[in-house]
């Protein structure tokens, strides 16, 4: 098993971002997964960037299928000319396809992004969308994954990539789910396309919560065993969120700034303090009180007790800076903002704590069970080093800074 470098949320715009790829390639990474959709097409351009800057040659693989962000205009022009185009209109700020006009666009989108003349790796990413919207149109749905991996194998041959395959978070699925995506009847559409000599990976998620990927359903097989049976490479994502029915355990510990994890309160006091001295200067009688303001008091009950940066971040940027903004009735300037933003860096600490408290915990459950052996290793490598056991090929890890990048170069 080795881990690739996930390029889920990077960015061309964060120098931190830049330095984790370019620090995981020296450190001899050897596989990149990044998709058309990732951070609106940031993740592919700065992928493409640091490639050329390194001159390294690592596994790329790239996805097609979502259309949301820049892509919506995109989509909307193939339309025009391509009345007939098929996609799923899931909701107002997301639709998906893969239908051949689409992929094509996507592909060329990605060769130019990435800086290639030809594509490693191109999947249909989460194709399932379709059966969102139609549960009942099993067959129609592998017709059409049929359709796709005919179109990808002309790419192949025509020289604009080099192999395809599949990502689907439904192949773990319970058999009997109206999104569960079979296989067997993957293999067999590609079979029906004449396409099954480029057909090549398949990615799924799989974490010490969600282990469909290990369960035996193919005459004792598991999915990894089955696909590899088939000549497939097997890609595992999410490793380290893993959605429980308690919400997200990120199985890996996050560093934790205590210093200011300790001053919290002090924190949080010092920026209320000041949003009551503005507040008493906006507010139209004396009798209103800033702390009955529901929004607020709804905050400050839960500002602390996230689990997750982006919870954090829609609580900030969703509700309270616009609250802040409104009592002062301006955009604040830079010194009248640092008490709220350093609330809110404290907040993310916070989160951040609070993960690494969910994270002990499941894995003090995990090896009582006996799920997971004794070790004084970190959480990272101890579940890495159990996903090991499975026989999967690749495992993808978000590695957004070079903390991590040293955390996980063992397993390049």
């Amino acid at each position: 098993m080795k881990v690739g470098f996930g390029a889920y949320r990077i960015s061309s715009r964060s120098s931190e971002h830049r330095q984790a790829l370019t620090a995981a390639l020296e450190a001899g990474c050897s596989v990149i997964d990044t998709s058309a959709n990732y951070t609106d097409g940031e993740s592919e351009k700065l992928i493409g960037e640091v490639l050329k800057e390194t001159g390294k040659n690592p596994l790329v693989i790239t996805k097609a299928g979502y259309i949301q962000g820049l892509n919506i205009q995109r989509f909307n022009e193939l339309q025009k000319s391509n009345p007939n185009i098929e996609f799923v209109d899931y909701h107002e700020g997301l639709k998906h396809s893969i239908d051949p006009v689409f992929l094509k666009d996507q592909i060329e989108l990605s060769l130019q992004r990435l800086n290639l003349k030809s594509l490693d790796v191109v999947l249909l990413h989460n194709p399932e969308y379709y059966l969102k919207e139609h549960p009942d149109a099993k067959d129609e749905y592998y017709l059409r994954i049929q359709k796709a991996f005919k179109f990808l194998s002309t790419q192949v041959e025509a020289g604009l990539i080099k192999s395809f395959g599949i990502s689907s978070n439904t192949l773990i699925d319970a058999v009997d789910s109206k999104e569960y995506t079979d296989i067997e009847r993957v293999w067999s559409a590609c079979e029906a396309a004449g396409a099954t000599a480029h057909f090549k990976y398949i990615q799924f998620p799989m974490n010490l919560i969600e282990m469909g990927a290990v369960e035996a359903r193919f005459d004792g097989l598991n999915l990894i065993q089955k696909a590899q049976g088939l000549g497939l490479t097997t890609i595992a994502n999410r490793p380290f969120n893993a959605f429980s029915s308690s919400g997200l355990v990120r199985l890996a510990e996050c560093p934790v700034d205590k210093e200011l994890l300790q001053r919290s309160q002090e924190v949080y006091d010092k920026a209320m303090e000041t949003l009551n001295l503005q507040w008493e200067k906006a507010r139209e009688s004396e009798q209103d009180k800033l702390e009955e303001i529901p929004l607020l008091n709804q905050i400050s009950q839960i500002w602390n007790k996230q689990i997750s940066k982006d919870a954090v971040e829609q609580i900030f940027y969703g509700h309270f800076f616009q609250l802040v903004a409104g009592i002062y009735g301006k955009d604040l300037s830079p010194e009248e903002s640092s008490p709220y933003y350093e609330l809110f860096e404290t907040a993310l600490e916070c989160a951040k704590n609070n993960m690494n408290e969910r994270a002990q915990a499941f894995m003090t459950q995990a090896q009582e069970s006996g799920l997971i052996e004794p070790s004084d290793e970190a959480i990272a490598i101890r579940v890495l080093e159990k996903y090991a056991q499975t026989g999967v090929d690749i495992v993808l890890a978000g590695m957004r800074s070079e903390v991590y990048v040293e955390s996980l170069k063992r397993f390049f």
